[in-house]
């Protein structure tokens, strides 16, 4: 049989496992006190650890969120400013194209078409901002740099690739033709003044004309090719005019009117013409007058309405759309559209980014809550830019030179639609439009910041309390168990010294 040990051997054979587990105890107690911890696993927090991994997980997963709403804020404050500053630019070149700005120079720029060459480069900077590697406006191909340079764009890769400049150049012999805007003139029977233009998108179109005297009869044709007569049906009277009206390739209209003059009087062929001796005598001198006017016209309106066109269609290339180019050479007879056919290896792309058909924010997006994803990207090529770009290019590229008598009317026939398109009137995408759509994904992403934060120091408060501990309670505890010990340790003291001899 076994015989259960009593009296003070029971004592001292069951005080040292009670004195270990009371150290270790103890042991926790201060490291709970120094790390205020409750526990080192979940598994030593008991029922709680549910709540605390559950706790934890939407803590990380709030973590995560703030995370790419930090990282996102960076790049979206980044590209407001830049979008910004390129508005600005706008802003200051449409300034400088006011009227009577032109000022006669050696080299046959003036000075905002100086300035506006600056702010082309300052512009592609802007648009190719990088930041810890991503391009910002290079839609989802982040890590490629958006645009060309500017000598690339303009003159050209150096290696069979045209530039805008010969683009313009190119479109400019389209338009002009032989010299009258490929229209043609002559006079039917002896006192009938014919005008036609021909059945392409070049050059001058005909769009109407008007007459201030029965003596200069008018018939209009809006047929295509369209065609119009003026009739000198008897000698007009001094002051008498004719006008006719052009659509230009860029869709703005100009008007040609010709004031009739008494025979022996100055004036100029392209604005008037003298009254001869007979209605065919007249006749003759107002087909050279429309000549002289058309001329005029083909040297100043045209050449801007052109520049237009040719930096639009250039603009609009994009790597799976490849700029158009007028078909030449010949270009002056040219008759097809303009086409991209083959222009991918013989024309600069200036646009390398992604141009796919995403919508441009839609390009970079970050989850900033469990049903809540802001689009945050933008395009180089959106709209915008590409109008702000192709007005900084044509006033860099053009000249007017002092000994060109048609400069100053050239460069005013520029300026003044630079300074239109750079108002980005009707449909036209602006700038304060993506600077506004970039606004809304900072205002969002800062209303989810706000909740998270909110959420997340509810979620930490109340994970305290089941992780957490009280330095009052463990001080409690820690005092508790001194005395316990401080007792045992009397005791066992008291009791190790006893002996039959002092017992008796």
């Amino acid at each position: 049989m076994t015989i259960t040990a009593y009296g003070t051997g029971a004592y001292r054979a069951a005080k040292p496992n009670e004195f270990v587990s009371t150290r270790a105890q103890f042991d926790d107690l201060q490291r709970q006190l120094d790390t205020k911890q409750r526990s080192t696993s979940y598994g030593d927090l008991g029922i709680d650890r549910r709540v605390s991994l559950d706790l934890n997980a939407k803590v990380s997963q709030i973590d995560s969120w703030l995370s790419g709403i930090e990282l996102t804020n960076v790049n979206l404050k980044l590209s407001s400013q830049s979008v910004e500053n390129f508005a600005k630019l706008a802003n200051e070149t449409r300034t400088d194209t006011r009227s009577n700005s032109y000022v006669p120079s050696a080299s046959g720029r003036s000075a905002p078409q100086l300035l506006a060459e600056e702010k082309f480069k300052q512009a592609l900077d802007l648009l190719n901002t990088v930041v810890n590697g991503r391009y910002l406006f290079s839609g989802k191909t982040s890590d490629t740099e958006p645009t060309a340079g500017f000598d690339e764009i303009m003159n050209g890769d150096g290696a069979g690739k045209a530039g805008l400049k010969q683009l313009i150049d190119e479109r400019k012999q389209a338009d002009l033709g032989s010299g009258l805007g490929r229209l043609t003139t002559g006079i039917s029977g002896t006192t009938s003044v014919t005008v036609a233009d021909e059945n392409h998108v070049y050059g001058f179109k005909l769009a109407g004309a008007t007459s201030s005297s029965s003596a200069l009869a008018v018939t209009y044709n809006a047929g295509t090719p369209a065609n119009l007569a003026v009739d000198v049906t008897a000698q007009p009277q001094p002051g008498d005019k004719v006008t006719l009206k052009l659509t230009l390739p860029d869709g703005t209209q100009e008007e040609v009117t010709l004031t009739a003059r008494a025979a022996g009087t100055d004036g100029s062929a392209a604005d008037s013409f003298q009254i001869g001796a007979t209605p065919a005598d007249t006749a003759t001198a107002l087909k050279a007058s429309i000549d002289a006017a058309l001329g005029r016209e083909a040297k100043t309106t045209l050449p801007a309405a052109s520049a237009q066109v040719a930096a639009e269609d250039f603009f609009a290339g994009s790597p799976s759309n490849p700029p158009k180019r007028v078909p030449g050479p010949n270009f002056a007879t040219a008759t097809a559209p303009p086409s991209n056919a083959g222009t991918a290896a013989t024309t600069v792309t200036w646009y390398r980014g992604d141009d796919g058909s995403d919508p441009a924010r839609n390009t970079a997006t970050v989850q900033i809550d469990q049903g809540q994803v802001v689009g945050t990207g933008a395009r180089a090529n959106e709209q915008a830019f590409r109008v702000g770009l192709a007005q900084f290019a044509i006033m860099a590229t053009e000249t007017f030179p002092a000994s060109d008598a048609n400069a100053q009317a050239g460069y005013e026939a520029m300026a003044s639609r630079v300074g239109d398109k750079l108002g980005f009137g009707d449909s036209v995408q602006k700038p304060a439009e993506i600077i506004t759509e970039l606004g809304s994904a900072q205002t969002a992403l800062a209303s989810a910041k706000e909740r998270h934060q909110s959420t997340k120091n509810y979620l930490i408060s109340t994970l305290s309390g089941v992780e957490n501990v009280t330095t009052e309670e463990v001080a409690t505890q820690i005092l508790s168990l001194q005395t316990q010990l401080q007792a045992s340790y009397q005791v066992t003291s008291m009791l190790s010294k006893l002996s039959l001899t002092n017992y008796l």
